[in-house]
């Protein structure tokens, strides 16, 4: 996620020192003041393209683009080193105003887009369709109630998607309320009182979920004081996870199984892969300890990826990468047995 960030405000470094968001590896006395390297590989409207770069705290070292529009690479982007720039001979346009206005510590892909190429714009717009919604979802709650407080079809598109985990909540209702009626902790409206905010004048989200008594009556809850975790959880991806699908935008999340039930969790995923449901192409990148996912008729070989840490550094390696039975092999088993490594040796 940092690549997409250090993408999207790269033409802001050219006013700033440094590139942000670049941060080295701690642990090794030698890395620390190497360089650290991105690199992307993505298809967009049916052409694979590779764009990467390296860059220490204080400069971009070199930066790449390559497109396969006919399986053949074809070189869009070649910066060498500083002031050091390859032929470029598939990129069209004002190249040498475009190398010229590149800072050492901005990228040629963002500088030449701000400066209008045309030929720069299909791969960084597609870029930038990745970052969507993919910063995590801690906002995920004020996304959700703004999503369904704007707009009336959106509110019960995630009325149904909350209705499918079989929760029991019939109806919601999201209003506003300041900060100083709010239940936040003291300590919070302490913090936002000595920034100089007037808490009567801060207004947050409130919903209150409905559910049918025993009597057929209709009782409110305090959404976040009554709800239990998991429904809450369940909340906060709602909106995130239906604009995705709704955009074709990829989703990157940590922990994706926090407070859910684990067939909720496969259904949540299966949604991807439905073409009925995903009608866009939306992608969805997690990390899970939930195993009971690892399973054939849920994923391809190819869209698993183990984590595994060997003195502390963290290597990544797909299912790929061995031989599976299909039909046969049992994967959760076979990883849990440690068929797979990535799997933690306790002492």
């Amino acid at each position: 996620m940092r690549l997409l960030r250090i993408i999207n405000n790269s033409f802001s470094y050219q006013v700033s020192k440094g590139v942000k968001n670049i941060e080295p590896f701690l642990l090794a006395k030698d890395s620390v003041n190497q360089p650290t390297a991105f690199e992307l590989d993505l298809i967009d409207g049916g052409v694979r393209y590779v764009y990467g770069f390296s860059a220490t705290q204080e400069k971009i070292i070199d930066e790449w683009l390559y497109q396969y529009p006919k399986g053949s690479p074809q070189n869009l982007i070649d910066r060498k080193s500083t002031n050091q720039w390859g032929t470029m001979s598939a990129l069209k346009g004002k190249k040498k105003i475009w190398q010229e206005s590149t800072k050492d510590n901005s990228l040629f892909l963002s500088t030449a887009v701000q400066l209008n190429s045309e030929s720069l714009a299909t791969i960084f717009s597609a870029i930038d369709k990745l970052k969507g919604l993919s910063d995590g979802l801690s906002q995920g709650f004020g996304y959700t109630c703004h999503q369904a407080n704007e707009n009336k079809e959106s509110k019960e598109e995630i009325l149904e998607f909350m209705k499918t985990a079989d929760i029991g909540i019939e109806d919601f209702v999201v209003s506003k309320e300041t900060a100083e009626e709010a239940k936040i902790s003291d300590e919070m409206k302490e913090l936002l009182v000595k920034k100089g905010e007037d808490l009567s004048k801060i207004k947050l989200f409130k919903v209150e979920s409905q559910h049918t008594s025993d009597d057929g009556s209709v009782v409110s809850f305090d959404f976040r004081e009554q709800e239990s975790e998991g429904t809450q959880r369940l909340f906060k991806l709602s909106g995130p996870w239906l604009k995705v699908l709704e955009k074709g935008y990829c989703l990157v999340m940590d922990e994706l199984h926090n407070s859910l039930h684990p067939k909720l969790v496969a259904y949540l995923v299966s949604m991807f892969h439905n073409p009925e449901i995903n009608k866009h192409g939306a992608q969805l990148i997690f990390v899970t300890h939930e195993t009971s996912l690892l399973n054939q008729d849920t994923f391809r070989k190819d869209q698993v990826w183990f984590c595994e840490k060997e003195n502390n550094v963290t290597e990544l390696f797909s299912l790929a990468d061995f031989k599976v039975r299909k039909g046969v092999d049992n994967l959760e088993s076979a990883y849990l047995s440690g068929r797979y490594g990535a799997v933690p040796y306790l002492k």
